[in-house]
């Protein structure tokens, strides 16, 4: 072997030893973290390896096989529910309303009149689904979202129509649109708004027109799903002819109920009938001029001819 190999040889063997005394020695904390690190990879490793997605698979169903709790009780909870809303309809029994609430004037107001007049039902059996409360709750959860964060000119404004003394509650609110939002279930949901919802807004801008000087051409209403998935809205124009109709049941409701005497059963439906509490006072109270939806067709009703006519003759509805 030459002479200047072995030199070269010894300037590369310096070279490497300068450059390794430069590194700095490690302090015994940055050692022992290095360590662990390496135990945590490994520990890491080794459970990765063990694990398989059949065990996972195994572990969901033995959850699936776990039935019933002691820790919640369900029945106990939905008569909690049942008791709170038999305390609210007691509570909105127990005060006078002076005022008819738009509700009555699209709905039957013999139901009405029965329920103002305090008519003795089976409350038990008037409230029997207990998640009516949920679905109260979420509704009114709902409501105070849209209003919060939509930019709203006005939210939960309370109207009075002193001609007509009919009270309301307004959702909302812009421009020249009226709001009403409302909770649904998507699988009740045909693509069309519900008529009675389009008339409780048609009344209550009826009245903004005509006593409160607003200037109402839109009623927009919004349906949220329960699901909290889908929002649905619809634009409506404003019908006031029919609005006036609805407005013109009031008298008749007031006077029924100074005179004591039933009113018709005007508004009255098929659902409103199917699961009326007061139907057995309605049928002993019978009907002169509104036939209501649970009657047979082939039902005859008495119809009493007005005083002025000199004839006893009786008129037949069928």
């Amino acid at each position: 072997m030459s002479l200047s190999n072995e030199y070269e040889k010894l300037l590369n063997y310096l070279e490497d030893q300068k450059v390794t005394s430069k590194k700095p020695k490690k302090s015994k904390e940055e050692v022992k973290k290095e360590i662990k690190k390496e135990v945590a990879s490994t520990n890491t490793k080794k459970i990765l390896e063990e694990a398989t997605i059949d065990e996972f698979k195994e572990l969901l169903n033995d959850k699936d096989k776990i039935t019933g709790s002691s820790g919640f009780d369900v029945k106990e909870f939905e008569s909690m529910m049942r008791s709170k809303l038999i305390e609210e309809y007691k509570t909105s029994q127990s005060y006078e309303r002076p005022y008819i609430s738009c509700g009555e004037l699209y709905n039957c107001l013999r139901q009405s009149y029965y329920s103002r007049k305090r008519y003795q039902i089976d409350i038990s059996s008037q409230f029997k689904f207990s998640y009516l409360y949920l679905i109260q709750k979420v509704g009114n959860t709902i409501h105070e979202i849209f209003q919060s964060l939509y930019n709203f000119s006005q939210v939960e404004k309370t109207i009075i129509s002193e001609k007509y003394k009919v009270k309301g509650r307004i959702d909302a609110i812009k421009g020249s649109n009226l709001y009403e939002i409302k909770s649904i279930d998507s699988n009740k949901f045909n693509g069309k708004f519900v008529k009675e919802h389009y008339f409780q807004g048609l009344i209550y801008a009826y009245i903004l027109l005509t006593e409160y000087d607003y200037k109402i051409d839109k009623i927009t209403i919004i349906y949220v799903f329960r699901d909290l998935k889908t929002i649905k809205p619809f634009d409506l124009d404003v019908d006031l002819p029919t609005a006036k109709q609805f407005l013109d049941r009031s008298p008749i409701l007031l006077t029924a109920l100074e005179s004591n005497i039933p009113p018709e059963c005007i508004g009255a439906s098929n659902d409103s009938c199917k699961w009326c509490p007061y139907i057995k006072y309605c049928e002993k109270d019978g009907f002169k001029k509104y036939k209501p939806p649970f009657i047979k067709k082939n039902t005859v009703i008495k119809v009493e001819e007005p005083s002025d006519k000199t004839d006893n003759k009786t008129a037949f509805l069928l």
